[in-house]
């Protein structure tokens, strides 16, 4: 009875262990196999998107430049790099052109797209930035202005001041409609 329960016990920890290995080779099986189709989805993404570009009439200058930036991190040069997808020229400008073929990341108010194409503004300091839609085969031209210090509170005393105007016209418009 004693080697029928050795027996078991050897068998059921052969089991699990020969379990554990089986999910964890089949785990890493899906995993690369998911990776390799988005990869594959990525790479078909950017081949739609230059053609979507050259449709549009942009010449194609590079594919996947990198850009060296410098972060200072507690005052040490840190030495990284932006990678963008292209590089095109259009009458004599040149863009950055960012492929995104992801239902939000394609939208520009996306905070880690608008994040991105401002990175790509620093480092190449292109004419303009182009946010490639593949999920609805649409260029978008983006731009960034910053106002200066002061200039956001002028916008904002033009805004009252209209807003006052418009209720003024109003009341004014009311009153006469009475009197009449």
């Amino acid at each position: 009875m004693r080697d029928y329960i050795i027996v078991m016990a050897l068998s059921g920890l052969g089991g699990l262990l020969i379990g554990v290995a089986a999910f964890y080779y089949l785990n890493r099986f899906l995993q690369r196999f998911r990776l390799s189709r988005r990869l594959g989805e990525a790479f078909m993404a950017q081949e739609e998107a230059e053609n979507l570009l050259k449709k549009h009439n942009f010449k194609v200058i590079d594919k996947q430049r990198r850009a060296d930036i410098i972060t200072y991190i507690d005052g040490r040069p840190n030495l990284s790099y932006v990678q963008a997808d292209f590089i095109v020229e259009k009458r004599g400008k040149y863009y950055v052109a960012e492929v995104k073929s992801g239902e939000t990341v394609a939208n520009p108010s996306d905070p880690s797209t608008r994040r991105q194409l401002l990175e790509y503004k620093f480092a190449y300091q292109p004419d303009g930035l182009i946010l490639v839609d593949m999920v609805e085969r649409k260029l978008h031209l983006i731009d960034y202005y910053l106002p200066e210090k002061g200039e956001d509170k002028l916008i904002k005393i033009v805004m009252a001041l209209l807003i006052a105007g418009i209720v003024l016209g109003l009341l004014w418009l009311f009153i006469s409609v009475r009197i009449l």
